[in-house]
């Protein structure tokens, strides 16, 4: 059983997962790391990720290709990735930074996800370098939030436990624990599948993208690689807006995919309380889909929900809450009638205020 979350906590995670934050960007940097001896035609990716940022009306990324002379290749990526940071102690308003590599992934010897130049070739430990710097040790700088996109295998070994913050630092992976290989062009990679659910809802006038949700949609339409997502620090998603004209407000479309999970509470839950959480999710708009499943009494309380998985993959490594099953539709028992659930509404509205405009 997983260790179990306080009410309290319970009720924060939840409402930062499905509410957001108030976030307004007003800088944006994105660096495109991969190997000049790459044998992925890891290029390719290159070319998708400007065409990601592009989309977002976001400023062209940086690229760094790592030299096949390069003696010290993490030292150059600490250094470029320093860079990039630097001013962010000093910026005014807040700034997002992504990251994107493709190229070969593997399992360090200390567990952690380290980047490989080819079989044989030279490799850097990715947790050390890049991860750390924008993780829980960063002290006193609160004003940017992270994304890391990693097309290669192994990914998800990035994914680790969440940790509370104010900050966000959220990673999509090419793949899963499941199937750790991942795809490389031609075959449609991870880096193609984004640029290609971004192109579609800007061609259908969203008005903006959250990253949680573009992951959740190509994990439902994806038979054979499903990528990975996570939140290593924060409880909210990465949310950008589409310039030019938009109709189609994200908040009021049903999930493609849906998990249900279990969250372990402290103590047990008054009748009250229980009651007090429906009313709560009955204001929930369309896009979060959280249903009560089930209450148990335990040692603690033991909660059975169901979400769209966005809101769920922003929750999983916290403690309390476990996956039960990832599903493409609502509790049969429903039609039925003998199973009391809360339906969700369309009242609350996203607070995450995307990137400004210049």
């Amino acid at each position: 059983m997983e260790r179990p979350i306080e009410f309290s906590a319970f009720e924060n995670t939840l409402r930062a997962a499905v509410r957001q934050r108030a976030i307004r960007y007003t800088e944006a940097h994105s660096l495109s790391l991969r190997w000049e001896a790459d044998d992925t035609n890891a290029i390719h990716d290159a070319i998708h990720f400007q065409s990601i940022l592009r989309l977002f009306n976001l400023p062209a990324a940086e690229e760094l290709v790592l030299s096949s002379n390069d003696r010290f290749p993490a030292w150059t990526v600490q250094r470029k990735f320093s860079d990039l940071l630097s001013g962010i102690r000093t910026a005014q308003g807040r700034t997002l930074i992504i990251v994107h590599y493709a190229g070969h992934g593997s399992p360090g010897p200390d567990g952690s996800l380290w980047f490989i130049e080819r079989q044989g070739g030279r490799k850097i430990n990715a947790e050390r370098y890049l991860f750390s710097v924008v993780g829980p040790e960063v002290e006193n700088v609160d004003n940017f939030d992270a994304l890391f996109i990693l097309d290669c295998c192994y990914g998800f070994i990035a994914c680790r436990a969440a940790d509370s913050s104010p900050r966000i630092v959220e990673i999509v992976a090419a793949t899963t624990e499941d199937n750790p290989q991942a795809f490389a062009p031609p075959r449609v990679t991870v880096t193609a599948k984004l640029v290609a659910e971004i192109t579609r809802r800007q061609r259908d006038r969203h008005q903006y993208a959250e990253i949680a949700d573009i992951v959740a949609t190509l994990r439902a339409n994806s038979a054979i690689k499903k990528p990975g997502h996570c939140l290593k620090l924060g409880a909210a998603s990465i949310c950008l807006p589409f310039t030019g004209l938009s109709g189609i407000d994200p908040k009021t479309i049903q999930p493609s995919l849906r998990a249900v999970f279990s969250v372990h509470i402290t103590d047990n839950m008054t009748q009250e309380k229980v009651n007090q959480f429906l009313h709560w999710v009955r204001t929930l708009p369309e896009f979060a889909s959280i249903t009560l499943d089930g209450v148990y009494p335990t040692s603690s309380s033991c909660l059975i929900l169901s979400a769209a998985w966005s809101v769920w993959s922003k929750l999983q490594g916290m403690a309390g809450y476990q996956l039960i099953a990832e599903a493409r539709g609502l509790n049969t028992l429903r039609s039925s009638g003998s199973q009391p659930v809360a339906e969700p509404g369309a009242q609350v509205l996203k607070e995450n205020i995307p990137l400004s405009r210049k």
